[in-house]
């Protein structure tokens, strides 16, 4: 054998066996691959453009083999015509065994009386399933799992706005550290929004701040500040060149005002990758020091939170400790991290719609990590949660943008008071206008919640609007009860109901009226009846548009009314009862007439090379079991079978 060829092989030996990048973590998974692809085409019938549109993909015996997919349908995932993006889905119900499947799809842009390809994926046994209504639609509340959540927090309080000169953008995070310096006993570092610097503030109740009348850092695009106190030292790590090729650097202070130059840099900038949102963390069961931050972004095509560890702060810098704790295909940032009664929370900030705070939890600071049943913990545009403990109370800081801009809020809880045993109804989501609202486990549905409704009243969405769906499950609790929907709600006393209630006979009635001032004023069509069992779980799905109300159940039987006077035309939603009554599965999407159509075009295709997106893409819990990052082994070995002849380079360009 030439020599050359003997050093080829020993490369390859090398590349297809190396070690782990550290012995002391777990070995990597291996990554999901999806066997099969199938195109779909969606086609907009509408005379207008669709924007981030929901479109239903019913999949049956004649359009799809369910034997090639996994049995509860998580390994289905959706990607864009690039074969890249991922698209968000729900899977509403999937039943393998009677051949019959229920999914949405959130589509970008739909052209007018046009189409666009996607594509499903399947086939994977190892993907994890990223099913998520909340990501799918506007609005989505299927009311969680249960077991303990978060800690409870308090109303908000606004500390901190813009009020300097120096700050072109609000203030946006703030890191505090107890101190006892200069007459005050917390110094706290905030950022401002987007790439405008930052500054220092001081106090002695946490709640009010004075600030630094000049800034700290705001001349190469700093945000983000994150510190800790080591004896004599305060470290600061934060964004640089944020509004640029953002990367994640270190300053140290003796004073807490004064910072070293030249910062270290931690973390390198990575053209078309974002390294930002770094949070320190000191393990107080074993004195190591943590750093997180956020890599990936839209340019990147996913967002993971990563983990460095080291005995000393300035070891941080050091990437031998690296590793993944969380890789996804949507937009998810921001870690911190808090410890207690023998748990650690990471929280992070997601984006559904709006900016929301997802808190997971684990045994360890470098996990596995897991999401909390009360997710998200915060909503209505509440996100970057810095954590800090202080006194057995959670003093938590927290970005809100109010829509006229960003402000600093404050939230306290009291830790010694345990972590929420039950669902909270996100208050960020709803608003109860009279009756009883409890989420609760189904004996029915296993450990599943459902929010249990009794006496009459209203529980109101925040999500504004004049034309859009607002579906849920319901099921009556007994005879005399009733259940339904209000859409384009004003208040308690002014909206349109659809009620669905139990006939003496049995069946199921279905009736659209408006309701003015709290009394029902006008029945908008003739009650209808059909022969379906209100005491079981039947869905009721409300379409307005303009001055017409169409109200489905079960997906199959319709009723249309329509409003001439038009009384409302626009509002709120909500769910209504009288009596007793059970709820699951609300959403809230938008409304189109007619409604797109998806088509599975053809059989099924071998898609054994599909790596590419889809190889991060088994996302949460696989990336939360500890894996960290490595060069990956095919560029090596691509470029020995190369040299050897044996694969050509367009099959090793299909592999990139």
């Amino acid at each position: 054998m030439p020599r050359i060829t003997f050093a080829l092989l020993v490369m390859l030996g090398a590349a297809l066996f190396a070690p782990a990048a550290s012995p002391a973590e777990p070995p990597r998974p291996t990554l999901p691959e999806w066997r099969y692809r199938r195109p779909i085409v969606v086609t907009n019938p509408a005379q207008a453009d669709l924007r981030d549109f929901q479109v239903r993909l019913a999949l049956d015996a004649q359009n799809f083999d369910f034997d090639l997919a996994r049995p509860d349908g998580g390994d289905l995932r959706f990607a864009d015509e690039d074969g890249r993006r991922y698209l968000p889905h729900w899977v509403e119900r999937y039943d393998a065994g009677a051949r019959q499947a229920l999914v949405w799809v959130k589509i970008p842009f739909l052209p007018a009386a046009g189409r666009r390809t996607i594509y499903l994926y399947y086939g994977s046994p190892t993907a994890e399933d990223l099913s998520s209504g909340r990501r799918t639609f506007e609005m989505f509340d299927d009311f969680s799992q249960p077991g303990l959540g978060y800690y409870t927090f308090g109303a908000p309080i606004t500390v901190m706005t813009r009020t300097e000169a120096w700050e072109t953008e609000a203030p946006h995070t703030l890191s505090v550290i107890e101190l006892n310096r200069d007459g005050y006993r917390y110094w706290g570092y905030y950022g401002l929004a987007d790439c405008g610097g930052i500054g220092l503030a001081r106090s002695n109740d946490l709640v009010n701040w004075v600030k630094w009348p000049a800034p700290l850092l705001n001349r190469d695009g700093e945000r983000w500040p994150a510190v800790q106190r080591v004896g004599d030292r305060i470290y600061m790590v934060y964004d640089r060149d944020h509004c640029g090729v953002s990367h994640v650097v270190m300053r140290a202070s003796t004073d807490g005002i004064h910072f070293d130059a030249p910062y270290r840099v931690i973390v390198p900038r990575e053209p078309g990758v974002r390294n930002q949102n770094p949070a320190l963390f000191r393990d107080p069961r074993d004195g190591m020091f943590y750093l997180y931050w956020f890599r990936g972004g839209s340019e990147a095509g996913f967002w993971q939170i990563r983990m460095r560890s080291a005995w000393n702060i300035e070891g941080l810098a050091n990437p031998a400790s690296e590793r993944v704790l969380i890789d996804v295909p949507y937009e998810l940032a921001a870690p911190n991290m808090m410890f207690r009664d023998g748990v650690y929370f990471l929280s992070t900030e997601v984006n559904e719609n709006a900016w929301k705070t997802k808190i997971y939890a684990g045994p360890s600071a470098a996990g596995p990590f897991t999401p909390l049943p009360d997710a998200p913990q915060l909503s209505d545009n509440q996100a970057c949660l810095f954590q800090h403990v202080f006194t057995s109370t959670l003093h938590g800081y927290i970005c809100k943008d109010t829509g006229a801009g960003w402000v600093l809020n404050y939230r306290s809880a009291d830790l010694t008071a345990g972590r929420s045993a039950r669902r909270q109804l996100d208050p960020g989501v709803w608003t109860a206008l009279g009756g009883a609202w409890l989420p609760v486990t189904d004996d029915a549905l296993g450990t599943h919640n459902v929010l249990d409704a009794t006496g009459e009243g209203l529980l109101m969405t925040a999500l504004p609007g004049s034309d859009y769906v607002f579906e849920a499950r319901g099921r009556l609790q007994d005879g005399d009860s009733r259940w339904g929907l209000a859409v384009r709600v004003q208040d308690a006393f002014n909206h349109y109901r659809v009620e669905v209630e139990h006939l003496a006979d049995g069946r199921t009635g279905l009736r659209v009226y408006r309701v003015v001032n709290g009394v029902r004023e006008a029945d908008l069509t003739v009650a209808s009846q059909f022969d379906l069992d209100p005491l079981t779980w039947l869905k009721l799905s409300v379409m307005v548009r303009g001055s017409e109300i169409r109200a489905t159940l079960n997906d199959r039987h319709t009723l249309v009314a329509q409003d001439a006077q038009m009384r409302f035309s626009s509002g709120r939603s909500g769910l209504w009862v009288a009596g007793g009554a059970r709820f699951d599965d609300v959403a809230w999407r938008k409304a189109a007439m007619p409604e797109p159509e998806a088509t599975l075009v053809q059989r099924e295709q071998r898609s054994s090379s599909v790596v590419n997106w889809l190889a991060r893409d088994d996302a949460e819990s696989r990336l939360a079991a500890g894996t960290h990052s490595r060069r990956p082994v095919w560029p090596a070995v691509a470029f020995v079978l190369a040299a050897l002849g044996i694969a050509s380079p367009e099959l090793l360009r299909s592999r990139r």
